[in-house]
């Protein structure tokens, strides 16, 4: 069967190619002449393969890995530079002349900007390029790195607004170009790879910004986190010819504005039921990273060593959990169903979690723990695959900033939730009841999307 493969530049010389070849597979078929003409037989029906004398006028496609790696790379760095001012937060506090408590209004604002950036991205992407869009996501990420290291108040919030807004722009710019450089084979995976970077910013941020303190002092550690941001905008250039190649720059901009991918995600129902379950998963992954290393500690007495063990086995598990069961998806699975058992299983480790891990040994507390990660952190690259499979043609990018607005907010609003149900208990394990519900609803949301397909 001949696969039509879009190519927006193809000429008229291609077009000609591509009839030629298939009457000559016809002639073939009929005549069985294979052996003089064998390589037009042997040449797939393709604009990657075109004869020699177009392929210098042809953009060439790159493999799978570049694109992943340079993707891989700036989540990994916007990651970092987010995380990195709360683990400098104590130090700057007594420059700055603000508390390190205030980190949560910061990390409000922060998501705030996120928020409103996803938003824009899908009219730059269109544009700019997403190349071009995740080179200045590394740029606002050493900004806001900057502004943080001046020591002011103002320049503090104004470092949470840069750093939200170059957070923001990194997964729809993403999800553009990985979705056209994927196999459908492979793409949950490629996306849950890219998704790690997620993880490994934040160990990255928590091992190397207090050893860059220590040795050049805190605003000296912010801005050489801000130099390494500003290297990675940089290595990208190369790959920009060739997955930028897409981009329209006359464009004109779509009707709606910012408001258009919150209605594409409203009036588009599988991916509309498909947000409404990110909003719970996201909202119940910050709920981990906020608050699992206090439950260790506060409820069950351990030492902070032994927590930090714990909540270190928690992001080990995200990371594996994302590989393992993007590996798995679109195969054994569909990323839908893996979507759906992943909020189960996170609901019934949430709830032994609550109940049962003051009992439990230290080996057994850490392998809950792994376990508890991989399943209640190991749902975005799916998540995100399935969004851009999802999306109308085109709209990648705006359906990725649509889902990513509510997926966030469910990050701003869900933990206060699970603090306020301690606060009235004063008990984790109402509050791990709570977010198990909160699993379990994102699974029944997979559920109902899937059956509007």
């Amino acid at each position: 069967m001949l696969r039509i493969v879009r190519n927006d530049t193809a000429s008229v010389e291609q077009l000609t190619y591509y009839s030629a070849a298939i009457a000559a597979k016809a002639a073939i078929q009929t005549s069985r002449l294979q052996t003089s003409i064998y390589p037009i037989w042997n040449t797939p029906i393709s604009p990657l393969h075109p004869p020699p004398r177009m392929l210098a006028r042809m953009p060439r496609p790159l493999p799978v890995l570049i694109p992943l790696l340079a993707m891989f790379a700036v989540q990994t760095m916007t990651s970092m530079g987010d995380l990195t001012v709360p683990v400098l937060a104590p130090a700057a506090a007594g420059d700055t002349g603000v508390a390190a408590t205030y980190i949560g209004v910061w990390m409000g604002v922060l998501y705030a900007a996120a928020m409103a950036s996803g938003l824009l991205t899908g009219g730059l992407v269109l544009r700019h390029g997403a190349v071009r869009v995740c080179q200045g996501a590394a740029v606002l990420a050493a900004l806001g790195l900057g502004a943080f290291a001046l020591a002011h108040p103002v320049a503090a919030l104004a470092s949470a607004v840069l750093l939200g807004s170059a957070y923001g722009v990194v997964n729809p710019a993403a999800s553009h170009v990985l979705a056209a450089q994927s196999p459908a084979r492979w793409r949950a995976l490629i996306f849950s790879i890219k998704q790690s970077g997620v993880t490994l910013g934040g160990m990255l941020a928590g091992a190397v910004a207090p050893t860059l303190a220590g040795l050049v002092g805190w605003q000296g550690a912010a801005l050489w986190i801000a130099l390494a941001s500003l290297a990675i905008g940089a290595a990208m250039q190369p790959t920009r010819a060739a997955l930028d190649a897409d981009r329209q720059p006359d464009a004109a901009r779509r009707p709606g504005g910012v408001t258009a991918p919150i209605r594409l995600i409203l009036t588009t129902p599988v991916l509309r039921g498909l947000t409404v379950a990110a909003f719970f998963f996201s909202g119940v992954q910050v709920c981990l990273f906020s608050f699992y290393a206090l439950y260790m500690t506060d409820a069950l007495g351990l030492s902070l060593v032994t927590a930090g063990l714990a909540y270190a086995s928690v992001q080990a598990g995200g990371i594996a959990g994302r590989l393992l069961w993007g590996a798995l998806s679109g195969g054994l699975i569909s990323s839908g169903g893996m979507l759906f058992l992943l909020g189960g299983a996170a609901a019934a480790l949430m709830l032994m979690t609550g109940a049962s891990a003051a009992d439990l040994p230290l080996p057994a507390l850490f392998t809950l723990s792994a376990l508890l990660g991989a399943c209640a952190l190991g749902w975005n690259g799916i998540f995100l695959s399935e969004v851009a499979r999802l999306a109308p043609d085109g709209r990648i990018g705006e359906a990725t900033g649509g889902a990513q607005f509510f997926f966030f907010a469910g990050a701003v609003l869900i933990p206060p939730v699970f603090g306020a149900v301690i606060g009235f208990t004063g008990d984790y394990a109402p509050a791990f009841m709570t977010t198990a519900a909160m699993s379990i609803a994102a699974s029944l949301s997979v559920a109902l999307a899937l059956r509007r397909r």
